[in-house]
């Protein structure tokens, strides 16, 4: 029997572990009862690990699986992402208008129709990308240095997108940001207001008083060096030297295997009072984050920052730097830095106030109610719907 429900497609190129493998995950849970929903993506799809680690409850026949077939040499090119992203970005054309609606979940895509777009970072725009994060000294990789190898790889990789020459940012395509820094940019940038989406976080950490937390940190992110894990180190050795008897957990994977190594020797050189966790999900995850009190973060110009919200919802008193999403996230003063030495400064003061540490704690659980993954999904079903009410306007005129 052929279904008479629209078809919505999501895509997202590869989910891994984020905040926009976050919001593809819950927008097909939102949109599964009312649609014939789609997953756009490349590589296989472990669909009972990502409910695990996500907090979503999809099950297979909720949801179609489409998959990119990516040339063999292509998936394993060191430093080859644009193009596996031009192979993606070409088979989502060729199969858009099979979807009444289409949304990309990881930033601007292609699609050749219009579309709904969440930011999720700016690795789409190369000079924001650099101005907030340069690439680091020395970087590896014939594809990412400016030479005749990169001029040619660019040529290849623009071959294969074969763009459509649609205006994503002048037409009537829907670009939603993850946070009013983010939409910030954008605007500075393009000229364009967007709205604000915030992305999902899951709810159900262990409920612990923070009497019974550990008078400890927890950093959760990436291993990269644009998270600065080595300065949240050099802000609570400081904080040490002040006679707070405070320690630190490092969650995460590295996804720059360099600088992890590099972070993991100074972690043994330190192991008395830091321990570097590595990828810790589910549950033990929550219980990780739950048993502390506090949280600290370092990475500029996060365009949202899905780890501090998942710090603030696990009740971690969490300080972040004064650029990027996560001011917003945590969105008090107290909790702001703008320097090492004024870090080393707030954390101090609250650390010696118990009374403060309440007041902050109880700030942010109201602010965590803002990424709720309940807010999410109410707030994309109204967007898909308005979307196609347009879209049926604009096909009538």
């Amino acid at each position: 029997m052929v279904s008479l429900r629209r078809k919505i497609g999501i895509a997202h190129p590869h989910l891994g572990r984020g905040g926009s493998e976050a919001r593809t995950m819950w927008a097909l849970q939102a949109l599964k009862d009312e649609y014939d929903v789609s997953l756009i993506t490349t590589g296989a799809v472990d669909l009972e690990a990502l409910n695990q680690f996500y907090g979503t409850s999809l099950r297979p026949d909720d949801l179609k699986i489409r998959s990119a077939q990516l040339p063999f040499f292509v998936r394993f090119i060191n430093g080859g992402d644009a193009l596996r992203g031009a192979y993606y970005q070409r088979f989502c054309k060729e199969i858009a208008t099979e979807f009444d609606a289409l949304i990309s979940s990881y930033n601007l895509l292609d699609f050749g129709v219009p579309a709904i777009h969440c930011i999720a970072d700016f690795c789409w725009d190369e000079g924001i990308r650099k101005g907030l994060h340069p690439p680091p000294s020395g970087m590896r990789g014939l594809f990412h240095r400016d030479s005749p190898y990169r001029s040619a790889y660019t040529k290849v990789v623009r071959s294969i997108l074969n763009p459509s020459g649609r205006n994503l940012f002048g037409g009537d395509d829907l670009i939603l940001a993850n946070s009013k820094w983010t939409a910030g940019v954008i605007a500075e940038k393009y000229k364009k207001e967007v709205p604000v989406l915030y992305p999902p976080v899951v709810d159900d950490f262990p409920a612990v008083s923070s009497t019974d937390r550990e008078n400890g940190f927890v950093c959760v992110g990436r291993i990269a060096p644009e998270k600065r894990i080595e300065s949240i180190i050099d802000i609570l050795r400081l904080v040490r030297g002040r006679g707070h008897d405070i320690h630190l957990h490092i969650i995460g994977s590295a996804g720059d295997p360099s600088y992890g190594r590099t972070i993991d020797e100074i972690c043994r050189n330190e192991r008395d009072w830091i321990e570097f966790e590595g990828l810790r999900v589910g549950v033990e995850k929550k219980v990780l984050l739950s048993q502390h009190r506090f949280g600290i973060h370092a990475c500029h110009g996060e365009a949202f920052g899905i780890g501090v919200a998942e710090m603030v919802k696990a009740g971690c008193v969490t300080f972040v730097p004064d650029s990027g999403g996560q001011v917003e996230i945590v969105n008090h003063p107290s909790l702001v830095y703008v320097s090492i030495d004024d870090a080393v400064e707030k954390i101090a003061a609250v650390l010696r106030n118990g009374k403060k540490q309440m007041e902050l704690a109880d700030h942010l659980l109201e602010q965590a109610k803002l990424f709720s993954a309940e807010n999410f999904m109410k707030q994309i079903r109204v967007v898909v719907d308005d979307f196609l009410r347009f879209k049926s306007t604009s096909l009538s005129d």
